[in-house]
Formats: structure tokens, C-alpha cells, sequence
């Protein structure tokens, strides 16, 4: 089971004992920390939920008390200062900075501001925001207080995100509550049925995806009564057999814990609406129930720095929106480490961490570095961004989707490099939102290119609880296909160069490159070059799918990590291979510089959790064995890879550039 630590001391209503709080599991990912970034000489203004009053005047010793008492009072080239603490508000950024002078939004040097959208009752005062329920589950509480404005039905647009909405002819089944532990904030369950909540099985023995005359226990959650309009709770153990250290073990009474719990759906926690020029530095947002925790439309020269996001379905929804740059930043996403595909998916909330969508002036010129995307669902939505620079990030567990960067467009133009994504089903996907979407032709130079990335797939995700009890836990590692579509739309021009992927066994169907040069070819262009493809079971598959097109594949390295020592075939000979071009021949060129040997990596081992090191030893077999790129393809690296070039994401001597947040900020 996880790690449980005290976190705090709560004296409980009519209980003449003061007792330690047991408390919850450690946090996933280290939590945000206050920043040492110094005060601006900008002019500047202050906040303080604590110690403020909105009417003061905003100084360092009369600090204003609310956030948005104080923006629509903000000039060009000011900075708004928020003391550490918890701001219950519903922010609408009203004011735009201007070029040279933007606003900043930002923490107090050394303090930590969190914007909360939730109820701080739960948090503040649990031991009388909960009661037990009446012939309710073991273990199962209800708000001491009723929440009638959770009934309500706003129209929201963030979804449809995938092409489908999953609570369409069963609105009464939408999660309205969704929460976190708030010393760990690890999510809790949003619950579509009251069956669920009370099940005592974590075994998906049942019947059908989404119908619960059968009921399947999902782990610690929430579900909101819409008859009697109070909140249910239950947190009772996991215990689903081999779950082990991903288990819930941890109190199950909720009157002993703080937790974030927010309902309103449909109320953004951040709305930045038709402004420009602004800067929002060094906070945290929590407390969005199925929408938006950050709401940008129709904004320009926005930058996030710093910003950590917990929760929202999505964290981040965006539409018409350019010169936008998010760099060191954290969206943390809605799976508990028990949570599975098929909880979230059908039983539960499905959600992204990012959502563009398709208004007009789309989305253009976009900066995502240094940023981590973490534990949900499905990842990030960039379908609808032009001019896209997506790098230096760290994409990890997603029991689904993990990057989409949509259909074939006529002017496409994304770039994703030195990147490390691992735990992801899918970690480069797309779906078919409209029939006949893609054109079918594109501007030259226009599509994808992909290079420089680390993706490491040994490890796999937590796709669904097993029928029958599985003490080996083998369905918590699950994979998938680096590269796959929903509803066979036209993939975008790929340009797949110079990565290092690893997987634990065979790629479905036993793709090319995992997938990556032989599917999803049709009607598109495909260049798969100098990339190094290794699985610690099995032995890389060489199947093609789709037929040539405008497809080619060469200068890359295969490798069994276990079995290829002992294969003795030739690996390229096998005619059953070419089985989708015509007389099963492989055309001209093909592979025709392709590497069959072990990579000679500073490190790598079968073990899914082991270190990694995807530097090239001196002996390595693809120093100086890759093909050439064209001169017009983006490589950062390129300078650095002397001679020929080399195969994989690192020429010899390189090492990893650091990904996702910096140790200190």
C-alpha cells in the first residue's frame, strides 16, 4: 500500500478524544512550492486572503482582499502580489496589459497563493461538513448541508474533446463533484451512480461499460444525490488483489481529513477572456468539477510560468488564443494511482489536461516547455494550435490518449522534440471529428515533425481491473501502440526522425516502427527516419498496414532486448512482411540502411522500472549509421552529431536534456 504519514490533528463533534489524522497516501508527484522569484521593479499591488480588505487601498500594508476586486484596478505594467494562502474565488481576468508593460498575476515571493473554486468547508472544517449516511455502504458519509445550486445545468463547452460525449442521453449520470485529498491532493473519484460508490468489488465483472445494475467500487470518491442535493463520500479501502503499493489503506472517515472538493459545474476557477499581455506567475489553481479550471478565449501574448493545475476536465481550454507560452508548469490530472481506463472511461470522469478547440482566428504560435503532464485519462488536446513548439516536457501516466495533434490540415506546422513521454496507451493519437475532414492537399513544408524524443513504453498503464482476482497485479501494465487513430481519419504529414522507443513486447499487429512507419500511411506523408526501436520481449515487427503512399522508412535500428541475442533469422528477409505492397515486395530503398543489433545504450535493462540511459556507447552500431535529413527539417541536435548522422534521440557523447519542471524555481 502507499506510504501514509499524520498530517494533522482534528477534534470530532461530540467526541471527547483529540485524535492524529492517519491520513492519506504520499503525493504522486512532489507538491508546488513557493517561488524565490524576487519583486519586480514593476509597480505593484497587493492581495491577502487572510489579512486583507477590499477596502484598502492594494499596498504592501493595506493589501486588498480579493483577486477580483483588485484586477479590473490594474493599469498596463502593474503586477498584482498574492500573499500565500487560499483565495475561494471564481477569477475573471477583466484587463490587458499592453507590448512591454504586460499585467502579471503572481505569488509573494517565498509564499504559495492557491486560487480555489471548490468549498472550504470540507477543507477548513471537516468535522462537521460530514455525517454519516443514513442506510447507506459501510463507511459511507453525506454532506451536513445541502448544495441545490450543484442541480443546476449550464451549458458548458469543453467537450466533446475526443469526437464523442460520454454523458450524451445520460446527463443524470454526470459526475457533478469532483475532489482531491488536500494534503497529498490525490484525486478522489467522481462517481456516476450511487451502485458504484457502495459496491464492495473492484472486479469488472460486469456485464456492460457504462450500465451499473451491477456495480464496481472504484476507490475513495464522491457521487452528488440529485434528489436530496447533498454530497456522498465513501472512502472505504481498495481491495482489489495486486494493486499492492497502488492500494488505498488510509482513513476512511472523512470528518478526519481535509479534502478539496469542488461542485459548480460549468464555473471556470481562471477565465481569461479577450485580454492580452498578461502574465500569471507562480500559482496554484485547484477546485473545477467538469470544466475548465483555466479558461483562455480569444486572448494574445499570454504567458504561464510557474503554474501548477489540479484537476479540471480539461486543466486548460483554449480557443482562439495566440502567442501563447506556458513553460514550467505542472497539469496534474484526475487518476488516483488505483484509478484504470475503464473507471475513468466508463464509470468515472474522462478528461484532458489540455483542450484546444476549432474557432476561428484559431489558435496560433505557441510555446509548451519544461512542463509536466501527469495521471489522467487522456493527456493533451493540441489539435486546433498552428505553429506549435511543444518540447523539453515530461508526459506520463495516462491510461488513454497522451499527445493529439489532430487530422491532416492544409498548414499544419508543429514541431515536438526532446521530450520524455512513458506510461501513455497511446502516446501519439488521433481521431476522426468530422467525415471527410482532411485535404487532401497541403501547403509544402506543412506537418508534423517529431524528433529528439525519449519515449519509454517498458512500463505499461492500469487499463482495466481484471474479472477474476489477479494477485500479480500483470493488469496494471497494460500497453498499447505508439502510434494509432479513432475512426481511420487522415493522419497528418509525419515526420518521425531521430527518437529512441522503448516497449515491453510486441507493438499490435506488429507494426513498423511500433507503429509509427506502417500505419496510418493512407492519403498522407510519412518519413520515418534514423529512430531507435527496442522491446525487452520479442522481437520488432516489420508489417506495413496501409500501403506505400507517400511512405519511407530507412536508417533505422530494431532490437529485441531479450530475444534478439539468440535470433538467428535474417531479420529483414521474411517476405510475409511486404505483405500489403504489391507481389509482397519491398520497395526500392526501403530499410535499405536499417540496423538489426543491440543499440549499446549507457544503460538499459528489460526490467520496466529500471534506469534508463539513452546515451550511445563508443561501440554503439548506430554512431554514423544513420541517413541523411533533409536541410530543411528542424533538429536542435544537429550541430552537435558529427559525421554521419547517428541513429536515435542522442548522438554520441550527448546526454538527456532535463525535461518537465526544474528542481527549483
Amino acid at each position: 500500500m502507499l506510504r501514509r504519514s499524520v498530517i494533522s490533528v482534528v477534534l470530532l463533534v461530540g467526541s471527547a478524544v483529540t485524535q492524529d489524522v492517519l491520513a492519506e497516501p504520499s503525493p504522486m508527484r512532489p507538491l508546488p512550492t513557493a517561488s524565490a522569484r524576487p519583486l519586480s521593479d514593476a509597480p505593484a499591488f497587493f492581495v491577502d486572503a487572510k489579512k486583507g480588505n477590499d477596502g484598502n487601498d492594494g499596498s504592501q500594508k493595506q493589501p486588498w482582499k480579493t483577486i477580483q476586486h483588485a484586477i479590473p484596478r490594474l493599469q498596463p505594467g502593474q503586477t498584482l502580489y498574492l500573499r500565500g494562502g487560499t483565495f475561494y474565488e471564481h477569477v475573471d481576468g477583466v484587463v490587458s496589459g499592453e507590448e512591454r508593460k504586460p499585467i502579471t498575476l503572481r505569488s509573494f515571493p517565498g509564499e504559495l497563493a492557491i486560487i480555489d473554486g471548490g468549498l472550504r468547508e470540507f477543507h477548513d472544517s471537516p468535522a462537521t461538513a460530514w455525517i454519516p449516511a443514513d442506510q447507506g455502504a459501510d463507511d459511507e458519509f453525506v454532506s451536513s448541508i445541502q448544495y441545490p445550486q450543484f442541480a443546476l445545468r449550464p451549458v458548458v463547452a469543453a467537450f466533446p474533446a475526443a469526437g464523442w460525449e460520454p454523458f450524451h442521453g445520460k446527463e443524470s449520470e454526470r459526475p457533478v463533484v469532483l475532489g482531491n485529498f488536500a494534503d497529498s491532493m490525490i484525486p478522489l473519484h467522481g462517481y456516476r451512480t450511487i451502485t458504484d460508490l457502495r459496491d464492495t468489488s473492484m472486479l469488472w465483472d460486469v456485464d456492460s461499460k457504462f450500465e451499473n445494475a451491477e456495480g464496481v467500487y472504484c476507490g475513495p470518491g464522491l457521487w452528488f444525490n440529485r434528489s436530496t442535493l447533498r454530497i456522498h463520500i465513501r472512502l472505504a479501502h481498495t481491495t482489489l488483489a495486486g494493486l499492492g503499493e497502488h492500494g488505498y489503506d488510509g482513513e476512511t472517515d472523512p470528518r478526519k481529513l481535509r479534502l478539496c472538493i469542488s461542485g459548480p459545474y460549468g464555473a471556470d476557477v481562471l477565465r481569461l477572456n479577450g485580454i492580452q499581455h498578461v502574465v500569471i506567475q507562480d500559482i496554484a489553481l485547484r477546485g473545477s468539477s467538469g470544466s475548465a479550471l483555466i479558461n483562455l478565449a480569444g486572448s494574445d501574448h499570454v504567458t504561464f510560468d510557474g503554474v501548477t493545475a489540479f484537476g479540471g476536465a480539461p486543466a486548460l481550454l483554449a480557443r482562439a488564443s495566440s502567442d501563447v507560452r506556458i513553460t514550467n508548469c505542472a497539469f496534474r490530472g484526475l487518476s488516483a494511482p488505483w484509478s484504470s481506463r475503464a473507471s475513468m472511461k466508463y464509470r468515472g470522469t474522462p478528461e484532458y489536461r489540455i483542450i484546444t478547440q476549432r474557432n476561428k482566428p484559431e489558435s496560433q504560435d505557441w510555446d509548451i516547455s519544461h512542463c509536466e503532464f501527469t495521471d489522467g485519462h487522456d493527456g493533451i488536446w493540441l489539435r486546433y494550435v498552428r505553429n506549435l513548439k511543444f518540447h523539453h516536457n515530461l508526459v506520463d501516466n495516462f491510461n488513454d490518449d497522451g499527445v493529439e495533434f489532430g487530422a491532416r490540415k492544409r498548414d499544419q506546422l508543429i514541431y515536438v522534440y526532446q521530450n520524455r513521454i512513458s506510461r501513455c496507451l497511446l502516446p501519439f493519437t488521433l481521431h476522426e471529428m468530422e467525415q471527410d475532414e482532411s485535404p487532401s492537399e497541403v501547403d509544402p513544408g506543412s506537418g508534423v515533425f517529431i524528433t529528439r524524443n525519449i519515449v519509454d513504453l517498458r512500463r505499461g498503464t492500469f487499463k482495466g481491473p481484471p474479472k477474476e482476482p489477479d494477485p500479480s497485479g500483470a493488469y496494471l501494465n497494460q500497453t498499447g501502440a505508439l502510434c494509432s487513430d479513432h475512426g481511420g481519419p487522415t493522419w497528418p504529414n509525419y515526420f518521425f526522425y531521430h527518437n529512441t522507443i522503448l516497449r515491453s513486447d510486441s507493438a499490435w499487429r506488429g507494426y513498423y516502427g511500433f507503429g509509427a512507419g506502417g500505419q496510418g500511411t493512407r492519403k498522407t506523408t510519412r518519413r520515418v527516419f534514423n529512430n531507435i526501436f527496442v522491446q525487452a520481449q520479442g522481437i520488432p515487427g516489420l508489417i506495413f498496414a496501409s500501403g506505400m503512399d507517400d511512405n519511407f522508412v530507412d536508417g533505422n535500428l530494431h532490437w529485441g532486448l531479450i530475444d534478439g541475442p539468440a535470433y538467428k533469422e535474417d531479420f529483414f528477409s521474411k517476405q510475409s512482411r511486404w505483405k500489403s505492397f504489391p507481389d509482397s515486395t519491398k520497395p526500392a530503398g526501403w530499410m535499405e540502411h536499417d540496423i538489426f543489433a543491440d543499440p549499446r545504450l549507457n544503460r538499459l535493462i528489460a526490467e520496466a522500472d529500471s534506469d534508463f540511459d539513452p546515451g550511445l556507447q563508443t561501440e554503439s552500431p548506430a554512431i554514423d549509421s544513420g541517413v541523411a535529413i533533409a536541410d530543411d527539417w528542424f533538429d536542435p541536435l544537429k550541430d552537435r552529431d558529427k559525421g554521419r548522422p547517428d541513429i536515435g534521440a542522442l548522438p554520441l557523447g550527448e546526454h538527456p536534456e532535463p525535461v518537465g519542471l526544474p528542481t527549483t524555481r
